[in-house]
């Protein structure tokens, strides 16, 4: 999830700030979220948040980004 989430926030040209502001939370926390190397799972409330904060289907969050 957390590379799809850093994908489509990046693909919507959203800072990491801009997003965790927006979602409530502090900017570390959703770069941990982002990082594939750390197991943070945000929880499915705010993930909900996040793909209708960046227009996307939860589906799309929680998925393998697209390859680039």
């Amino acid at each position: 999830m957390s590379n799809a989430i850093k994908h489509w926030r990046e693909a919507k040209n959203i800072t990491q700030q801009k997003l965790a502001d927006e979602m409530g939370i502090d900017r570390p926390t959703l770069s941990k979220i982002e990082n594939k190397d750390i197991p943070i799972d945000p929880g499915q409330d705010l993930a909900l948040r996040i793909s209708r904060y960046l227009g996307v289907l939860i589906t799309d969050i929680i998925s393998e980004p697209p390859e680039q």
